[in-house]
């Protein structure tokens, strides 16, 4: 059907826009908005560079409208891919063969968004994450801080009072009133060495009695010698600790049958007795047997100055044990040596065999270093020890025994613990 059959039956003059044109906008607008839910029936598509042209054939009217050719007017979507819009342009052809297009005649809203964020948007995410979790490392450390300084400033009073109760049966504190410890108390105590076991102690001790007996025999003889030409000027601290008297010894010594016998009582004497405190001469480090002269009540009649005693010679000799292991031939212990062989030649010259000087002074002096290392070793401990040399029943003690009198606590034994017992002549 022509275009002016068009005209007629729509009543308008022939100068009037052609209706074909605006219906075919019309259809068009209405075929684009419904086509997202039904698809148009037979759609001519066309597109090229971001413009497509789409028509949908038609009746208007009883009229059958179809899709304009490259010589009638066309409707062509117009896609813009920096608005992601859609815009609908009516062309007509000019007499020049070339197009003219028209205002839009429809649009579509923008296209939706790509999703997900954008990278400016995961860079502040992730910045404001890593502030998140610095701000709660932070707290975390400051409290951890504050606690460890409440644990150091909390210190409070761990010896038991002067005054506190005594169990007269056990000689042991009753329960007073609970004392906290310090976080640092209890690692010291943490810190500090166990009690050697008795058995440690005891096997040193019998190897200086064993030493100690061949000593006598190698380098002491056996021949008669009149008791006027022994001394008595420097047995009196001996006779004194045997609970006899120097006369008696003399004449022990004079006595061939009980030389060898009061020889090792004289040897084990000089240097035992410095192995235990209570004489001014000690086999200890000048600075430790300095101090050690001067406490008071270490012997169990103070209680509270016996357990800090106690622990002061635990922490002092763990402190020190590195070097006195090290400087075992520094001068200070030379010197302590050649004073107690000193006092040993005082009383036993005259019994000395000839000819073996050399090897009696370097035997002495490997007796004198076991039992300086001994020495230390009880200082160390928490506990005190005492070597027993008082004579029993009359007979003659050759070798003393060692017994405990201070518990690891500090607390008085009573009666001490024996550890060994005394050798007594037959």
């Amino acid at each position: 059907m022509s275009s002016s059959a068009l005209s007629n039956q729509a009543g308008g003059p022939a100068s009037s826009p052609s209706p074909s044109t605006t219906q075919l906008s019309t259809i068009l607008s209405s075929t684009i908005s419904s086509s997202v839910s039904v698809p148009p029936a037979a759609p001519q598509i066309s597109s090229a560079s971001g413009v497509a042209s789409i028509c949908t054939p038609g009746w208007i009217n009883g009229t059958e409208v179809i899709c304009p050719t490259s010589t009638a007017s066309t409707s062509t979507v117009l896609i813009d891919k920096a608005t992601s819009t859609l815009s609908f342009v009516t062309s007509q052809p000019s007499a020049n063969g070339s197009t003219a297009s028209g205002r839009p005649t429809a649009s579509v809203g923008p296209l939706p968004a790509q999703k997900g964020l954008s990278g400016g948007a995961v860079a502040g995410v992730a910045i404001a994450m890593l502030l998140v979790g610095l701000l709660i490392a932070g707290a975390i450390f400051f409290f951890l801080l504050r606690r460890q300084k409440k644990k150091r400033y909390n210190l409070v009073q761990t010896q038991p009072s002067p005054h506190a109760p005594v169990n007269d049966a056990t000689r042991t504190l009753e329960k007073g009133p609970t004392a906290v410890t310090s976080a640092y108390a209890t690692n010291i105590n943490d810190m500090l060495p166990q009690p050697v076991a008795d058995d440690t102690i005891t096997d040193a001790v019998l190897k200086l009695r064993d030493n100690i007996k061949n000593h006598v025999r190698t380098y002491y003889h056996l021949s008669p010698i009149p008791a006027a030409s022994v001394s008595q000027a420097h047995m009196g601290q001996l006779a004194t600790a045997t609970g006899t008297s120097s006369t008696r010894l003399a004449s022990m010594l004079s006595n061939t049958s009980t030389r060898a016998e009061t020889l090792r009582l004289i040897l084990a004497w000089i240097v035992l007795s410095r192995c235990t405190g209570g004489r001014d001469e000690s086999l200890l480090p000048r600075e430790l047997a300095a101090i050690d002269m001067v406490i008071p009540g270490k012997d169990g009649s103070n209680t509270a100055q016996s357990a800090m005693y106690s622990k002061w010679k635990t922490v002092t000799g763990t402190l020190l044990h590195e070097r006195i292991s090290q400087n075992k031939q520094d001068s200070d212990r030379k010197q302590k040596f050649a004073i107690a062989v000193a006092d040993l030649d005082s009383i036993v010259a005259p019994f000395v065999q000839s000819g073996l000087e050399a090897q009696r002074s370097k035997n002495l002096d490997m007796i004198l270093t076991r039992s300086a290392n001994l020495a230390f070793l009880l200082f160390s401990q928490p506990g005190s020890f005492k070597f027993e040399f008082l004579s029993e029943h009359g007979g003659l003690v050759v070798f003393p025994g060692l017994v405990q009198t201070i518990g690891d606590q500090g607390q008085v034994l009573g009666p001490p613990r024996v550890l060994l017992e005394k050798e007594i002549a037959t």
